[in-house]
């Protein structure tokens, strides 16, 4: 009975344990995605450019990350005003101030009675590109509160930083030693392609600094071919070389190169989307995030302006040449024409004008300093934007479903315009062609003509129907590289490969030299078997007839 006993506890004492032990198993071997990461993290964005449309475009990720509780550090010429802090502190979000009185940043500050526009106009915005850059990182870099910052113990999780005319700021990343992110405010630019060895075949995908018009002809083809890898050197030897020095100044002589440092980029957000400029293979850490500036809703408008809007019961022309034309420096002919044109159109025109007056008084237009643009737009009497192919304006009335008249003068203006054009939503007008008779009719085939309409709405869906959102993808990629889990993988392994691999050089060479040596081997193949052939030949005749003189002889 004792035996029975003690065999019964020892029995369901091992069944017990061996359950024990299965179910501890089954968790062992089950795959885990456990977040060991710290929930909080701290971060540091260097945005060096002084264009506020750029910045405009960074910073709803910047105050989304904050409002996440992230501890966000921010070097910047757009410091949140006092107004912003009134409506929403964020305790978390730290401003590095740069801006000097004496310099001011870039608003209202292009002038139109020095542009002009032509086919050459890469090499104009290549000299504007440079100068901007020399700026940005000489004055930028030198300022007190970067030194600061540099001298102290400060440590981050992630640095966000602004991908466009220079690489002189990626010294932070050497610094501080983290992962990073490029943002980018436009289409990629070509260097960036290169650095992350991302697809930009010529043959279909145009350069943001062309107009080029999709599907691209032969001249297209030939004109993208030949620019592209000029634009690349020109970066490489022009821009980095002069951003090395300035860098190593800042940074020390033991920074790396900055082409190296741009190479290990763990994503880069891009402020475009394929419906607009079209579908073209991406690496899957280059990220469309086209509309991350645009609010989630529209705020009431003033009295005045909503008043005026109102009333505008045939419809209302919106025109605005964004935050760096001087619009008030345009050509005298060319005003004129404009002023003729909106004097005489029976709509209502609104206006973003620099000064209090037009230089006559019109009873149709409404003028303003500075317009709340997406509110605007989003009024149910706008029914055409005026615009100059920048991409926030171009990027909200395609948001809206707006038809354009587009007016490229610089910069990426070129490609967008053309992407709105291909897409069937916009009018585009030649600066060099804009003219009373040119203007007039793009109004009124934006107005009149359903086509355009109807395309701007289509392309409204599908620029709006996405899985997530702008901003909640861009900040899933944020917290996504400062966990480092997949950074290596996303990288592609072409980024690491010098140019001649890349392009397959050093194969092409082998081939050939083995096919030469092949072609030669066999041709003296052929020599040896044909001479050969010709002394058997020979031999063989020198006995035959040395057999017909034995047989004469006998």
């Amino acid at each position: 009975m004792y035996i029975r006993d003690m065999w019964r506890i020892y029995s369901f004492t091992v069944l017990f344990l061996i359950v024990v032990f299965s179910t501890y198993c089954s968790a062992v071997n089950e795959t885990q995605f456990v977040n060991t990461t710290k929930s909080k993290l701290k971060i540091l964005g260097v945005f060096g450019h002084l264009g506020k449309s750029h910045f405009d475009v960074f910073e709803p990720l910047l105050k989304e990350l904050a409002r996440r509780g992230h501890e966000i550090t921010v070097i910047s010429y757009f410091p949140r005003t006092d107004n912003a802090k009134a409506k929403e502190p964020l305790p978390n979000y730290k401003d590095i101030n740069l801006t000097d009185p004496k310099v001011g940043v870039y608003l209202d500050i292009i002038d139109l009675n020095q542009l002009k526009p032509s086919f050459f106009h890469v090499i104009n915005d290549l000299h504007l590109l440079r100068s901007m850059a020399d700026f940005a990182c000489n004055t930028g870099l030198r300022h007190p509160l970067i030194t600061e910052l540099l001298r102290s113990d400060e440590k981050f999780d992630v640095i966000l930083t602004e991908n466009f005319n220079t690489d002189c700021f990626l010294g932070f990343v050497h610094h501080f030693k983290v992962p990073y992110l490029f943002l980018s405010s436009h289409q990629i630019m070509p260097w960036t392609n290169n650095d992350m060895s991302n697809e930009d075949n010529p043959s279909y995908i145009p350069t943001i600094f062309m107009g080029l018009t999709r599907p691209l002809d032969f001249l297209d083809r030939l004109t993208n071919a030949l620019i592209v890898p000029f634009l690349k050197v020109v970066y490489e030897y022009w821009f980095r070389s002069a951003d090395q020095v300035i860098a190593n100044e800042v940074f020390g002589s033991n920074l790396p190169k900055l082409r190296k440092i741009a190479e290990q980029s763990s994503a880069l957000l891009v402020n475009t989307h394929s419906s607009l400029h079209g579908s073209r293979p991406q690496l899957p850490n280059v990220v469309e995030i086209g509309g991350l500036h645009i609010p989630p809703r529209i705020n009431p408008l003033s009295k005045d302006i909503a008043e005026f809007l109102d009333n505008a019961h045939d419809g209302v022309l919106f025109f605005s040449l964004g935050s760096m034309i001087k619009m008030t420096t345009m050509p005298q002919e060319k005003l004129d024409a404009i002023l003729k044109v909106l004097d005489s159109i029976p709509r209502k025109v609104i206006w973003k004008w620099e000064t209090d007056e037009l230089p006559h008084k019109m009873d149709n237009v409404m003028t303003r300093k500075w317009l709340p643009q997406f509110d605007v737009m989003n009024h149910p009497n706008i029914k055409c934007y005026l615009g100059h192919g920048g991409l926030l304006g171009l990027s909200e009335a395609v948001y809206v479903g707006l038809p354009m008249i587009l007016v490229p003068m610089f910069g990426d203006q070129f490609h967008n315009a053309a992407a709105a054009k291909t897409r069937g939503a916009a009018i585009t007008i030649s600066f060099n062609d804009l003219n009373e008779q040119s203007l007039r009719h793009a109004v009124d085939a934006c107005f009149n003509d359903t086509s355009y309409r109807e395309n701007a709405q289509r392309l409204s869906k599908a620029y709006r129907d996405r899985p997530a959102t702008p901003l909640k993808t861009a900040v899933w990629w944020t917290e996504y590289v400062a966990r480092g889990n997949g950074n290596p993988y996303f990288r592609s392994e072409g980024a690491d490969l010098p140019w001649y691999q890349y392009h397959l050089i050093d194969v092409v060479l082998v081939l050939i030299i083995v096919s030469t040596a092949l072609i030669y081997i066999f041709f003296r193949l052929i020599k040896l078997l044909l001479s050969l052939l010709s002394a058997i030949k020979g031999k063989s005749g020198s006995q035959a007839k040395e057999k017909s003189k034995l047989k004469k002889k006998d």
